[in-house]
């Protein structure tokens, strides 16, 4: 029980330091702050100027959801900064100085990732709903109220941007340069492997796309249901991050 306290102990005071560490660094200040009002722009402006006749058509408990996918390079960009910047400057080797047990940096280093983009899907994506269903009411359009259909959906971006963040985290630290993380993920969130999957419909079990009904239902379309998908989008999680802890723990710090 004593040991088991001292360990808990330990690792909140390197999750503490990774915390700090990352949230000082202006790069991720401005990914942050980027993740939060970008999301939140495009569904106001979707709300004020997109053709009102068209948007009567979609569900009322769908506005504003559709904006969770531009927040998704955001959030890999984020994870990929917060786990790759010290490879860049040679930092890595002060951080395994003053914590020597690398596996309880990497795990601190992905429970902030985690944690961190689970917060900001709620935040960024809660408030575009708000925002698009206050310019759909400002222009006359009935919204009706806050449903649990909603509130579902909003949990379920939330588990994507946590899933995506691990992924894009795991990527870095295999890498171990963020420059790998950003040219292979981003453009599979920005369309990539969507345009293909009428083409090669396998492309629906890479992880962007396995997951991609957890932020909103799409048209049939041949993509995998919510939880199937979700579990798929966990597989690829739990095997990346499995391998990222992994060589984490058995090669030498990078060169500075």
């Amino acid at each position: 029980m004593i040991c088991t306290g001292f360990i808990r102990t330990l690792f909140i005071r390197t999750l503490r330091a990774e915390t700090v560490k990352a949230l000082t660094l202006r790069g991720i200040q401005a990914a942050l702050a980027a993740s939060i009002v970008a999301p939140f722009g495009l569904a106001l402006a979707s709300g004020f100027f997109s053709d009102l006749a068209r948007q009567a058509q979609v569900p009322m408990e769908s506005q504003g959801f559709e904006v969770a996918g531009f927040g998704q390079p955001l959030i890999i960009l984020l994870a990929a900064l917060i786990t790759g910047t010290e490879y860049l400057d040679g930092q890595i080797r002060t951080t395994l100085l003053a914590t020597p047990r690398r596996g309880r940096v990497i795990a601190a280093k992905l429970v902030l990732v985690a944690g961190l983009s689970a917060v900001i899907g709620v935040i960024a994506i809660g408030l575009s709903v708000l925002g698009k269903r206050a310019a759909l009411s400002h222009r006359g359009l009935a919204v009706g109220g806050f449903t649990s259909h909603m509130a579902l959906n909003l949990t379920t971006v939330a588990l994507n941007y946590a899933l995506l963040g691990l992924i894009a985290a795991a990527v870095t630290i295999i890498a171990r340069t963020f420059i790998v993380t950003l040219v292979v993920l981003v453009p599979l969130v920005l369309g990539v492997t969507i345009s293909l999957i009428g083409v090669v419909p396998a492309v629906k079990y890479l992880p962007d796309l396995a997951g991609i009904q957890l932020l909103m239902r799409y048209p049939p379309m041949g993509l995998l249901d919510p939880l199937p998908g979700g579990i798929v989008m966990a597989a690829w999680t739990l095997v990346l991050v499995g391998l990222a802890w992994w060589l984490a723990r058995v090669r030498d710090a990078p060169a500075g």
